[in-house]
Parts: C-alpha cells; sequence; structure tokens
C-alpha cells in the first residue's frame, strides 16, 4: 500500500485521496490483521493534522 501512496503523491493526487488511501492500509494492517478479522470494518482518518511515520 505504500507503492499506492507514494504513487498518488508523485502523480500529484490530493491530500484526501492520500488520506483514503492511507486509511485503507491503516485499516488492513492494524484492525483487519492483514485481512484474518474485522472484515466489515470501516476506517476513516479525519481532522487529521500531522502525521509522521518511518520504516525501521
Amino acid at each position: 500500500m505504500a507503492r499506492e501512496l507514494f504513487a498518488a503523491r508523485d502523480a500529484g493526487g490530493g491530500e484526501q485521496q492520500q488520506t483514503v488511501i492511507l486509511a485503507r492500509a491503516l485499516g488492513h494492517a492494524y484492525f483487519r490483521d492483514g485481512g484474518l478479522r474485522a472484515h466489515g470494518l470501516g476506517i476513516a482518518f479525519t481532522d487529521v493534522e500531522f502525521a509522521d511515520f518511518s520504516i525501521d
């Protein structure tokens, strides 16, 4: 999903498009446990002022 996020950014995708991609990725990784649970859960990022992520 990071690839999709960076591709949207590089293609000039707006903040709303990037926020939807990020919410879907976070939902998949943290709440759906990679597709193993919470299948019907919807995730929305709202009123985000700042988010900082890193890869260790």
